[in-house]
């Protein structure tokens, strides 16, 4: 990890300029259902208010070995879809730049996927072949369709922790990355939010 620009969130050092917080979801946590590390690590980042826009990137760890992608994992879903229940404002503190908000939306989004190509391996195999998957293969091409219900409950709480921590902007540049990257269902007569 480069300390220059990744620092692992669990060290809570404070939040200096251009630093990003790695939070590295074990697959234990996934298991276990557990959102101690992610309780605390944004206890930690909402003392920081405005400042911790944008200054997170999500790993999840323990499933290098299967060619899975992260949202295709059931277990993966259901922790997901649990932690938009509990921080339905948490896209907040992600960072775009290492697509960890298009991950997490699609782990509680229907997402159909346009390959050109072979399949996709697990990253071991890509190591073992000598492949980078950044550079080496064609890009798929996804659909993330997330219910209407789950986006305006994830659009409220945006609005009302950017008005918490004076930052009506970073919430704002939120919801507008959500719509960019969604293409929210619409609710039918008989549909309940």
């Amino acid at each position: 990890m480069n300390k220059d620009y990744f620092v692992d969130i669990s060290e809570e050092l404070g939040l200096t300029s251009g630093t990003l917080y790695l939070m590295n979801i074990s697959k234990r946590s996934i298991d276990e259902m557990s959102f101690e590390f992610v309780d605390r690590s944004l206890n930690f980042l909402q003392e920081q208010g405005a400042h911790s826009f944008g200054k997170i990137i999500t790993m999840f760890d323990g499933y290098n070995d299967i060619k899975d992608e992260i949202y295709e994992i059931n277990e993966v879903r259901t922790w997901v879809k649990e932690l938009f229940q509990l921080y339905p404002h948490f896209l907040y503190f992600i960072n775009y730049s290492f697509d960890s908000h298009i991950t997490l939306l699609s782990s509680v989004s229907d997402v159909e996927i346009s390959y050109t190509g072979g399949g996709t391996l697990s990253p071991m195999e890509y190591k073992r072949l000598g492949i980078d998957p950044l550079t080496d293969i064609e890009p798929k091409q996804w659909t993330i369709t997330l219910s209407e219900g789950l986006y305006l409950q994830m659009k409220r709480a945006l609005i009302d922790y950017g008005q918490n921590v004076n930052d009506f902007l970073g919430a704002a540049e939120t919801i507008k990355m959500i719509n960019a990257v969604t293409n929210p269902t619409k609710l039918g007569k008989n549909q309940i939010i």
